[in-house]
Parts: C-alpha cells; structure tokens; sequence
C-alpha cells in the first residue's frame, strides 16, 4: 500500500465516524424537543443531552485524529511529489531542461506541488466528508420529512449548475496564474545571478520594471481569475439562503396545520443546513481542485518527458584507457538550420595532451560536451574508449571523464565540501595533491580555516583565478582517465598558468588532457593542437608544425604574440 494511503485511511475512518456522529445530531436534538420539552420530560432531556455530549466529544477525538492523519498524509504526499520531480529533472538532458524552462522547473517544484499537496490535505479532510454529509443528509431529510425535502430537488440541480459553470471559468486562468509565476520567478533569478552586472551598469531602474511588469501581469491574472470565481458565488449563497427562508415559511405553515413538529422541523433545517454546507465545501474543493489540476498538468510535462538522452539497455564496459574520438560528428542545436559542428573528424590517444583552439562560437565547448554525452549527436559517432558514447551507460561514461566547464561553479558550503564532489571517499593526500597541482594550496594555506573556509553560494567571497583552480582540483580528485578543460584558465595569470600546465604533465602518464583555450601559450607545449574553424577541425599537429602549415593557427599566434619562438615576425 502506498505510503500516502497508509496515513490517509485512518483519518477517512476518523472523517466517516464523525460525519456519523453528525448525521445523529439533529435527529436527537429532535427527540429532544418533541418528547422532552413538549412534554416536559427533564430526564429524557437529561439522558438525551448527556448522549449528545458524549457523541460531540467522541466527534472532536475523531476531528483530531483526522486532522493529524491528513496533516501526515499531505505532507509525505507532498515531499514523495517533490522528490520524484526532482530525480526526473536530473535525469533530463541538457535540451529538456532548456525547453522545459529553468524557472518554470523551480515553479513546478515548489508553487505547482504545494498545490497537489494543498488539494490532498483537502481530499482527506473535507472530500470525503462533503459528499457524505450532502448524501446522508438528503437521506435524514427524506426519513424526517418528505414532503419539506421535495425543495432540495430544486435548489441542489441549480447549485450543481452553478458549481460547474465557476470550475469551467476558473481553469484556464490558473493555468495562465501558474505561467505568469514561471516569468516572476525568471525575472528574480536572472537579476539575482546577474546582480553585479546590474548594478555595474546602474540598470537597477530597468530591472524593478522588467520586474513591476512581470508583478503587474501576475497581479492582474490573479486577480481575473479570483473575480472569475468570486462572480458566481453571490448566486451560490442565494439559492442557499433562499431555499433556508423557503424552508422556515414552508415549517411555520406545516407545524400551524399540524402536519410536522417543531422539533422535526428544526431537525430538518439542520439538516438542509448541512447538506448546503456540504456543496459549499464541494465548491471549495472544486476551487482547489481547479488549480491543482493546472499544477498536476504541468508536473505531469515534467514526469512525462522523455529524455532525449536513451540510457543503452545492454551496456558495454571498455577498459579504461582514455581514448577520445570522433568521426564524421555534424551536430545542429534546436531550432537553428546550420551545424555548429560539421564532419568533425579527431582522435586523442591516452596520455596525450590535447588542445582545441579557434574563434568564439567556431563550437569548442560544443565538441566536448558530445564527449560527456549532454546531447547527442546528429550524425556521426563519438567514443570514449573505442566504444560509442550511445553504447556507454551514463553514469560509467561520466565517471570516465572528469569536466571543469567553461563558468566555473561552486556549490555552498566549504572548500573540502566542493573538493569532495570530484569524490567523496578522497584521502587527505590526495585533496593535498589535487590542490597542489591545480596551483590552489597557496590561496587555501593563506585562509584562516584552511580547506573548512566557506564558499557563499557561486562562489562569491573567491576571486575568478581562485574559483577556476578549486574547479580543476575538484577535477583532478576524481582522477578520471580523461580530463576535459573548458576554457577553464582564462581568469588564471600566466605565471600560475604555468605552473599549472607543468604540474598538470605529472598526471599525464596516467591521465588523457583535452583542453579549450583562448590563449596560444597555454597550449603551445600540447601533443597535438586542433584548430577549429567554421564547425571543422581545419588542421591538427604540434604548435611548431601548426605554425608553417595552419593559416587560422598563424593568425592567432600572431595576433596574441606577432612573433615566432625564434623572435622572428611570423609571415
């Protein structure tokens, strides 16, 4: 049995007893009158109003109970939702989750699930007990007096009618509330990533605008939507409350002609008010049930996506050696007509040193990412270790390769927290070593508390230099059998990038390195240099070769340096 149903059973059973206890209630206070009072009989009054104390009680234990249970069950309901949501979204590919929407994910898992989980403390609390007591109720009434009840067969098809008509109008404007909320939470997510370029360029006006603006529509569809439920709701409580004014002219006129007692007809009205209050309850449910249908739709995007990224279903497992290679690679992105990667054609042999250079957007960090399979690509194969990337189960593919990407990321807590994300069980010599080489323990040694600094979330108490090396140490614990550089020494001076790229020789027995680099000297001591141009790997050889066969290659050298490693100018 599911979890949510073991805490949501007790608490229906507690909600059924109670709605029993109600039902009674009326019916005693009945008696009560009609052979208490008009007789005046004190200990039938006694007796009876001690019954009724002692069932009232018994209906408040059952209330807690339910209460209690339906609080459990809701909110387990609501953390099962948020979790599997959540291993959905890291299971998506890169381009799900663009499509998807970076803040409509974080809506859906928050705003969207509280809904779900709002409507489920509902469903155990009230749901059940609505249509019990509207039921019961018409049954109690019929017993009671048939003849009175006759008026619900009027006043419960317009209430019903009404009920309908406010669901029908209320749930496409939620679905655009939910929406709207997606671009709130976009506006504030990217001021806030972005916060230091905002106030560099004093555009703090322009943002609260973007802002006010997207705050304004929000307001505004919520509103719409209120008032679109709100509307029908003076008709509700006037069918309600003329159906009760019917009533009580209807039992004047039938206790004076002798056809009913006063105590049955009081009986009565407290069941018609029950039964009116159970529609109104239903109506609410309705309201609920309105939005969370929205939020349950869009959960349901989420769960019903299929990653783009198909995990094999008979893996294979190649020895570790580090190879790298493409052959005839074209891979398009999404809505775009032109390849930013056409027949790519390379291959890094393990413990080779690898570079890729060439212009911005040529499709570098593209190239690499086909590697650590974050999409796929369109045409062509891609191999790590003689073996397809498709072939490869993911997580044995990506524990073949550790990845320092081009935005250097940090996650809050301490140094030693963000080193052990490269792996958890590292020994205190080999974070030492790691950052060692990565050119970090200088910083780190020079920190008070050392390796148990905190780092604020992104990172933003460490300088561009100091985040980029934690990130390469970060890579170099994981001691993977390829390591892949993104562009990741850009924010590094050249002295420390010097270092770093000697320090980086020692692993290299061991380890295959392909890096991305912006700068010539970085990578003019690599085994082999691949120049990228237009989508292709226009040449490939060592810095020195490149140089006399490689126009694109001359170029940047030149541009960066002028001169050739022999000081002459290079033609």
């Amino acid at each position: 049995m599911p979890a949510y149903l073991k805490r949501a059973l007790p608490a229906w059973l507690s909600l059924l007893a109670e709605v029993l206890i109600d039902l009674s209630l009326p019916t005693l206070m009945a008696t009560i009158v009609n052979n208490g009072v008009m007789k005046e009989d004190i200990s039938l009054i006694v007796r009876v109003g001690f019954l009724m104390l002692g069932l009232a009680l018994l209906g408040s234990v059952a209330g807690i109970i339910r209460n209690y249970m339906s609080t459990h069950a809701s909110q387990n309901l609501g953390t099962q939702i948020r979790a599997d949501l959540f291993r959905k979204v890291q299971a998506l590919s890169l381009a799900n989750v663009k499509t998807l929407g970076t803040s409509s994910l974080i809506t859906r898992l928050t705003n969207d699930v509280m809904q779900v989980q709002n409507l489920s403390f509902m469903l155990t609390r009230i749901f059940i007990r609505a249509p019990l007591m509207l039921i019961g109720g018409i049954l109690m009434a019929f017993l009671l007096n048939p003849g009175m009840a006759v008026v619900l067969f009027f006043s419960l098809p317009i209430l019903s009618v009404l009920i309908v008509i406010r669901v029908k109008r209320g749930f496409p404007l939620f679905r655009k509330v939910q929406t709207a909320i997606d671009r709130v939470n976009g506006v504030v997510r990217e001021f806030l990533s972005g916060v230091r370029v905002v106030k560099v360029f004093n555009r703090m006006a322009y943002e609260s605008e973007r802002f006010n603006r997207a705050n304004q529509d929000l307001a505004g569809l919520s509103i719409r939507a209120g008032r679109s439920m709100a509307a029908i709701q003076p008709l509700i409580v006037i069918v309600m409350n003329g159906s009760v004014i019917f009533l009580l002219w209807l039992g004047g006129v039938r206790v004076q002609s002798g056809g009913a007692q006063v105590g049955d007809i009081m009986a009565f009205i407290n069941y018609f008010l029950q039964i009116l209050h159970a529609m109104t309850m239903m109506s609410m449910i309705f309201t609920a049930g309105v939005r969370a249908k929205t939020s349950l739709d869009r959960i349901g995007e989420v769960i019903n996506t299929e990653s783009d990224i198909r995990a094999p279903e008979k893996p294979e497992t190649p020895e570790r050696a580090g190879t790298l290679e493409m052959d005839g690679v074209v891979y398009t992105y999404p809505g775009q007509v032109k390849p930013v990667l056409n027949q790519v054609r390379l291959q890094v042999k393990p413990g080779q040193t690898a570079a890729l250079i060439g212009s911005t957007g040529c499709g570098k960090t593209t190239l690499v990412n086909l590697f650590g399979r974050f999409f796929d690509a369109d045409a062509g194969s891609v191999k790590v270790d003689g073996v397809d990337v498709r072939a490869l189960d993911l997580a044995d593919l990506r524990g073949r390769i550790a990845y320092v990407p081009q935005r250097s990321i940090l996650f809050t807590g301490t140094i030693r927290d963000n080193l052990l994300w490269g792996a958890p069980n590292a020994s205190e010599d080999q974070i030492r070593q790691a950052v060692e080489i990565a050119q970090a323990a200088e910083f780190i040694d020079q920190m008070p508390a050392g390796l148990e600094t905190r780092v604020g979330q992104g990172g933003v108490n460490l300088s561009g230099g100091q985040k980029q090396r934690l990130c390469i140490a970060r890579a170099l614990i994981r001691q993977a059998p390829v390591l892949i550089l993104d562009d990741s020494t850009s924010a590094i001076d050249m002295v420390t990038d010097q270092k770093l790229r000697a320090a980086l020789r020692t692993v290299g027995a061991q380890t295959t390195v392909l890096m991305i680099a912006q700068r010539v000297q970085s990578i003019m001591d690599a085994d082999v240099i691949f120049v990228m141009n237009g989508g292709n790997i226009e040449s490939q050889g060592t810095h020195q070769e490149l140089l006399r066969t490689s126009p694109v290659y001359r170029d940047i050298f030149r541009s960066q340096i002028g001169l050739d490693l022999d000081g002459q100018e290079v033609v």
